[in-house]
């Protein structure tokens, strides 16, 4: 079966990258990181902010432009549909699964190996998960993914070198105007590193290496420099703050990462398993390619490490080498007529906690309430495709058919993500979410108190300001949004002068309403129509 499917294998991945991440794109709620990436594209395209970007109308530097230039590629038939964003970086996410692929072969020089590497990473939870919670982050990445492969090939390849070089300086160059210099950092820096231990110490890789970091750099800089030199005070506060919480904001001990291979998700065991390189080095078919992944995979997770500011979506990028290390044993146990110890014992426990997991769904009606024909429906189809994989697994529950157990674990994924996920729509919705009616709302009179989070500027899709009630030149009713955790301040410090006419009520708690542990009262807004009685 691999080697069928292996035959074609960018056509492969680019069906298992669709199943994964463009369908389903409306089911999840705007995070707060999406609503970001969102409010600025909107307001770019909506108002011309091209280069000094908003976010509500006021400026927005903490990440560069490019999530957003390239998001207004696909808003322009409607600016406020939530899957036109999230196309974009399904895009990017599937050509950073296509980037991996040529990059695994070109330094692997197995195809085989490289779209098993590739598989792994597509179907990765966080890879998967990461469209969601940032879109920098994804898009950083991705591109820096293209860099290093175009770098790779301008090390080997004499006839092209330097249209290749070009390229990677482009790609350095994007990545830097995704989310800074953040993937240079952790996917670029463990790889060279990685790269020269392991292959060379020729002066043409260290010369090629670094005119593209530093052309890329410069290239990609230029943004940073333009709203430096328009805005400067505005950019060195958002710098200063920026810079600070590297060092004291959400700190985190130095071994919090040390449990990184649990965000490959389905591939945990394994990945843990392709660690022990003491043990595979003499089995694995390329062992210089194992050094060389294990090298990327370790230097990354430890300089993720040294930063104090710690968070689980920062491990994204060591998904990558991951990938790649975890391909390889993978290859070997496939190619193996007899596994060693390790791999079967680790091979009967991946497989058999597929086997429950396949079988668990029969559970479902449990834990979703809404139960309507429609549900019904696609339970039946869900189980039926999880039951079928169970089955396929206790059919080719043997060593020698890891060919075609991998398979079982790619089909999970994707059951999960495409048919699995359409099953959100029947959990029980918090009844009050998005009760009010943004169309009552008018810029000219629209005010905030306090602050105002990103999911609440993009559901309302208007620039409010913030209220000073001595400033306040417009005559008539005013509405002001007030989180719920600025409610009692606000009515504390409501001039007497103005009468409150009537409160909405807005609450962004998707699935949780007010009675649940995990209702946050930061998404639950409060709208009131304010008049002056002087009026």
């Amino acid at each position: 079966m691999l080697n069928l499917i292996s035959k074609y294998p960018v056509l492969s991945l680019l069906i298992c990258c669709l199943l994964l991440y463009f369908l389903n794109l409306i089911e999840l709620p705007v995070t707060i990181m999406e609503a970001r990436n969102f409010n600025v594209a909107s307001e770019m395209l909506r108002d011309g902010n091209w280069f000094l970007t908003t976010m509500n109308g006021q400026p927005r530097f903490e990440k560069p432009p490019f999530p957003a230039w390239f998001t207004t590629l696909f808003i322009q038939s409607d600016i406020a549909a939530v899957y036109l964003y999230r196309i974009s970086t399904s895009v990017v996410a599937t050509i950073g699964v296509l980037f991996s692929f040529y990059l695994f072969k070109s330094i692997g020089k197995s195809k085989k190996t490289a779209f098993i590497g590739a598989l792994i990473l597509a179907t990765s939870y966080y890879y998967i998960e990461i469209r969601f919670e940032a879109p920098s982050d994804i898009y950083t990445h991705a591109f820096m993914l293209g860099a290093l492969l175009f770098l790779v090939k301008s090390f080997y390849n004499k006839s092209h070198i330097y249209g290749t070089i070009i390229l990677a300086i482009i790609c350095f160059a994007i990545s830097v105007l995704s989310k800074g210099p953040v993937s240079l950092y952790v996917l670029f820096l463990p790889f060279i590193i990685a790269f020269f231990i392991t292959y060379t110490t020729d002066r043409k890789v260290y010369l090629i290496s670094l005119v593209c970091l530093v052309l890329g750099l410069a290239l990609g800089g230029i943004w940073y420099l333009y709203v430096q030199n328009v805005s400067p005070f505005v950019f060195e506060q958002i710098a200063s703050k920026e810079t600070s919480n590297w060092s004291g904001y959400n700190v985190r001990p130095f071994y919090y990462y040390w449990s990184f291979f649990i965000q490959s998700g389905i591939w945990t065991i394994p990945a843990a398993l392709s660690l022990l390189y003491p043990y595979y080095k003499s089995k694995v078919e390329n062992p210089k390619l194992y050094k060389f992944t294990w090298l990327w995979t370790i230097l990354a997770v430890v300089l993720l490490s040294f930063i104090p500011e710690k968070k689980s979506r920062y491990l994204m990028p060591v998904l990558i080498p991951l990938a790649f290390n975890t391909a390889q044993i993978i290859s070997y146990q496939i190619k193996s007529k007899k596994l060693d110890l390790w791999s079967q014992v680790s091979m009967k426990i991946h497989y058999s906690l597929l086997f429950i997991i396949g079988l668990s769904v029969v559970t479902i009606p449990l834990f979703l309430e809404v139960r309507n024909s429609d549900f019904w429906i696609w339970y039946y189809v869900f189980i039926t495709l999880m039951f079928t994989v169970s089955g396929f697994i206790f059919f080719n529950f043997n060593p020698l058919k890891l060919n075609r157990l991998f398979f079982s674990s790619i089909a999970l994924v994707l059951i999960i993500t495409t048919v699995g996920l359409y099953g959100i729509q029947f959990l029980k919705y918090n009844g009050n979410y998005k009760t009010f009616s943004t169309s009552e709302l008018s810029e000219k009179n629209l005010y905030y108190f306090e602050s105002i989070r990103p999911e609440t500027i993009w559901e309302i899709n208007l620039i409010s300001k913030p209220i000073d009630f001595n400033k306040i030149e417009y005559n008539g009713e005013i509405k002001v949004i007030v989180e719920n955790t600025f409610l009692q301040e606000f009515q504390n410090n409501l001039p007497e002068e103005y009468t409150i006419l009537k409160t909405d009520v807005l609450d962004l708690n998707y699935f949780h309403n007010k009675e649940s542990a995990r209702h946050k009262e930061e998404l639950m807004n409060y709208i009131f129509t304010l008049q002056c009685k002087n009026d």
